[in-house]
């Protein structure tokens, strides 16, 4: 049977504005949060709330991931899940205001802390914003409201772990047993029936005992490792992730030389502390994430519940244990296990090189190649390089091959490209994450608001910068090199995912014509010598290189592993739905116990703290009951 599937609804097409106040002087900011907080502990209607105004709730009144919007449906849902959830002890945290002042743009938030004292008892925070009175009005009112579920109470903490001591789940007697074991060693508990090898093992032999987990992991990148560290902390440690490479980072010592992230080493950390140290670049590249995994593995001891070079071949749902079988797949055997939870952290779908099919390729004298099979350029001195594609790969790439010293390099544009100067986005992200940060506030400041506020604002920074910038565009533009002039980047990273270049500097090497450009013209054909145009043009060339992409569709790739008719009852993932949260990650899908995770460095930290806590919960006998109406109130 297949699930009535939630839509992708456009960015662009979320309700809501930045409210265009100005912030009046010599307010007590901390009165009037303050104040507003404590109406928290009451019953509020509509009229606590703008006209204009969004809820996100974040598993604490909703059991899911779940944004609302309008004064009168956020008060309406409000008091269905209080009177679920019973929150009480609403307090102000002092020293959390914020106060954001732009030209047209104005209001203050600071950060709150309350308890639920329902049927699925926990800590929680918040984040409340609040604008001054319109005239006629008497009062400041709340324009944005989050609610974050923080600890499951009675259980562990997510966000702390310490290996040495960790914290198990209550009632578990198997863990307390070996916490007790544990604390009259500092050493690493590793299983001495498994053989390990962080650098590359050859395959394990999977002890007799070890057979059924509470949690199963698929994938060992990011997102795996941000999970499997989370539950761990949470008192789930009888839990695996299954990495098909055979050493930790492996899907990243699998990329070109040059590869590096395009955002800060500040906002690419993983959970629990800082595992990329200051004399890290600013920009990491592979082998600094590369060690940082390792680093966090060895950490954290999670190399005892990480199998290397582990394969899950075919998962099938048994309704009658209420139990996942897996079979698994390494070097040297084949096997079956069994979980309570499932969660695919395999990626977008990133592994299947996306080719344009062009005429004509068996008469081509020189060398293709897609950018998966690419490593550096310095084979290629002295020849002519033409690159298909202009997103960050492209233009990674295009520099590697100006300082190998081939003889040109040319991009090949085929529609306009949105281009972010790094700097643009460092001037946003540096204030909130930077080297003395505390990393799990910046995540809920900047990361546990609406993404359709988190757009408005990040369009409006991004965008003032352009206008004062043009030159910089224009100079591209006089090279022939097509730019994208609005730049939306939560369209760019959650519809797109993907299709711009974030410039650490190769739109320099464009503009200067250092890297030649070609666009406003389709491939026709393959020549002899290189590449035809259907405007009669010609590119020599002996080496073509696609830059285009991976299949990001992972549809197929999940029915492979766990059947078609179990990715039906499923939610698609990617994209945004109707209230800006993104689709099957992180969330309830369909079916109780099995999950979808991806999404970049940055989200994977966060969130997967969420998914932690909802499958915590459910071990635990509490399982969050999920929220998925929204109010009529026409």
């Amino acid at each position: 049977m297949k699930a009535d599937k939630v839509p992708a609804v456009p960015v662009s097409n979320l309700p809501g504005k930045l409210p265009r106040e100005v912030i009046p002087d010599g307010i007590d900011f901390q009165a009037v949060l303050s104040g507003l907080v404590n109406k928290l502990n009451y019953k509020i209607d509509h009229t606590f709330f703008r006209e204009d105004s969004w809820w996100r709730d974040l598993c604490s009144l909703t059991g899911s991931l779940r944004a609302l919007h309008g004064a009168k449906t956020i008060a309406a849902a409000w008091a269905e899940r209080t009177a679920v959830h019973m929150p009480v002890d609403f307090k102000f945290m002092p020293g959390s205001i914020r106060v954001i002042k732009r030209p047209d743009v104005g209001w203050i938030q600071g950060m709150y802390q309350f308890s639920t004292t329902g049927p699925t008892p926990g800590r929680c925070s918040g984040i409340i914003g609040a604008v001054p009175p319109k005239e006629g009005e008497k009062d400041w009112k709340c324009w944005m409201l989050a609610t974050v579920l923080e600890q499951n109470d009675g259980m562990p903490n997510v966000d702390v772990y310490d290996p040495i001591a960790p914290s198990v789940l209550p009632g578990d007697k198997e863990q307390i047993q070996a916490k007790t074991a544990r604390k009259k060693t500092a050493a690493p508990i590793y299983s001495t029936d498994i053989k390990r090898d962080i650098n590359g093992p050859t395959g394990y032999e999977i002890p007799p005992d070890r057979t059924h987990f509470d949690a199963v992991v698929v994938g060992g990148g990011q997102a795996g490792l941000c999970i499997l560290g989370r539950l761990k902390a949470g008192g789930v440690h009888n839990c695996i992730a299954l990495e098909k490479y055979n050493s930790i980072g492996g899907n990243w010592q699998d990329r070109y030389d040059s590869v590096k992230l395009h955002t800060s080493k500040d906002i690419s950390q993983l959970p629990f502390g800082k595992v990329f140290p200051r004399e890290d670049p600013y920009y990491l590249g592979k082998k600094h994430i590369v060690k940082g995994y390792q680093t966090f593995c060895e950490q954290f001891r999670l190399h005892s519940n990480l199998w290397l070079a582990t394969t899950l071949k075919r998962a099938t749902y048994n309704e009658g244990h209420d139990v996942w079988v897996l079979e698994l797949e390494q070097p040297r055997k084949c096997f079956t296990i069994t979980c309570r939870h499932l969660v695919l952290a395999i990626g977008g779908g990133g592994s299947i090189p996306k080719t344009p099919n062009i005429p004509n390729r068996e008469v081509f004298q020189g060398t293709d190649l897609h950018s998966i099979a690419y490593m550096n350029a310095w084979p290629w001195k002295g020849k002519k390089v033409v690159i298909i594609g202009t997103a960050n790969t492209g233009h990674d790439i295009a520099e590697d091959c100006l300082e190998a010293g081939v003889k040109s390099v040319t991009l090949v544009q085929r529609n306009p490209t949105c281009i972010v100067p790094a700097e643009y986005q460092r001037d946003a992200i540096e204030p909130l994450y930077n080297a003395d940060t505390n990393i799990e506030l910046a995540d809920r400041g900047f990361q546990g608001v609406p993404c359709a506020v988190t757009r408005l604002l990040a369009n409006e920074g991004l965008n003032g910068h352009a206008r004062n910038d043009p030159e910089r565009f224009e100079a591209l533009e006089r090279r022939g090199f097509k730019v994208i002039k609005d730049i939306d980047f939560v369209h760019i990273l959650y519809e797109r995912l993907g299709g711009h270049y974030m410039d650490v500097g190769a739109s320099a090497l464009v503009a200067d014509g250092s890297i030649k450009v070609k666009s406003g013209a389709s491939i026709k054909s393959f020549t002899e010598t290189g590449l035809a145009f259907d405007d009669g043009d010609h590119l020599e060339a002996d080496i073509v290189l696609y830059a285009t992409g991976f299949d990001i569709n992972s549809r197929d790739q999940i029915a492979a592993l766990i059947g078609e008719e179990m990715e039906q009852k499923t939610e698609d993932q990617w994209k945004c739905d109707k209230e800006g949260e993104m689709r099957g990650l992180w969330r309830p899908i369909g079916h109780p116990t099995i999950w979808y995770a991806g999404g970049g460095i940055g989200q994977t930290r966060f969130y997967s703290r969420f998914l932690a806590l909802q499958i915590q919960a459910d071990l635990a006998g509490k399982t969050l009951p999920i929220y998925l109406d929204t109010p009529d109130v026409a």
